[in-house]
């Protein structure tokens, strides 16, 4: 600004990404007004980009540890100070070889100029696949045990004090058996974790306070969603959903996903509410989403996702082979 120099913003630039658990923001991903882009110019170049990757809170946090997956660039701070593990790279195609990976990589680069290289370990699939005398292995077989075993709650709990200092190791499963356990629960936590928009929502009931109209302009709109009651007495089985509207009938087992300090509901009530940054007066609110999407019930319908979401992942951890 004291140079006087001027930027000129590029529509190719803005894409969608994950600012806190199941809350999609939209982000202009440009090196000249973004502090950090790290490494996503080769992760994320392009919105069409296809890629996976896990965040996991780093080592130093205060908070419990935990992980969870997206298809779309994730804020450092998604849940608390985060590092992402993506499955895939982009790097130029044009004598990409020895080296590439650390190639710096322009933003909005042409897909048609892009290699997408394999971010897993050839020694390890071999060391895998020679421990269970098991060639079929794959390198997404890996990808998504390694998802697995990430959500143990015997592995994080044995290894708390050292997830706290120092980056998570991966252990191998007892069994040829118990390793495809552990792939078919990351595969099926990734899908719920990444899809959750389109999970079919718990059987949440709605109650209306009476005369509240669902033709109505703004009758599905959020101030800031709470649970029933008041502390240290909420009834956590019931979200009051705005002034008309009640979402009752929450299982007691969606609270125990915890993703940091907090349940993956308890985000969708801190964020989903209409803030405004007092220094700038730059109104955030949500519902401009729904109506983006032409969809009102976006937020309401995704409380019952969430809880869906919820619910599966703690069955599916509770099924977990032992480490």
């Amino acid at each position: 600004l004291a140079n006087g120099t001027e930027y000129a913003v590029d529509n190719a630039d803005f894409v969608i990404g994950s600012y806190r658990p199941f809350f999609k923001q939209r982000l202009y991903f440009n090196r000249q007004l973004n502090c950090r882009v790290r490494d996503f110019s080769q992760i994320y170049p392009r919105p069409d980009a296809d890629n996976l990757g896990f965040s996991i809170v780093s080592q130093g946090s205060n908070n419990p540890f935990h992980v969870l997956m997206t298809d779309i660039i994730p804020d450092s701070e998604l849940t608390s100070h985060t590092v992402y593990f993506p499955r895939w790279r982009y790097v130029p195609g044009r004598g990409a070889g020895a080296g590439s990976r650390d190639r710096a990589l322009p933003l909005g680069a042409e897909s048609s100029e892009l290699k997408r290289v394999s971010n897993i370990n050839s020694d390890a699939l071999a060391q895998f696949r020679a421990q269970y005398d098991d060639r079929t292995i794959t390198e997404d077989d890996l990808f998504y045990y390694t998802y697995g075993v990430l959500h143990s709650p015997q592995w994080r709990e044995t290894f708390a004090n050292d997830l706290a200092k120092a980056p998570a190791r991966i252990p191998m499963a007892a069994s040829g058996d118990d390793f495809r356990a552990f792939v078919a629960a990351g595969r099926q936590l990734a899908d719920l974790h990444v899809n959750y928009e389109t999970v079919e929502p718990w059987p949440l009931q709605e109650y209306w306070v009476h005369g509240w109209d669902a033709a109505a302009p703004g009758a599905y709109r959020v101030e800031k969603m709470s649970y029933a009651g008041r502390r240290p007495n909420l009834d956590t089985s019931r979200i009051i959903y705005n002034a008309g509207i009640t979402l009752a009938g929450i299982p007691e087992a969606a609270h125990e996903y915890q993703l940091g300090s907090r349940s993956a509901l308890d985000w969708l009530i801190d964020r989903y509410q209409v803030r405004t940054h007092k220094a700038s007066g730059i109104t955030n609110d949500p519902n401009d989403w729904c109506a983006e999407h032409d969809n009102p019930r976006y937020i309401l319908d995704l409380v019952k996702r969430v809880t869906t979401v919820s619910v599966r992942t703690v069955e599916i951890v509770k099924a977990l082979p032992a480490v």
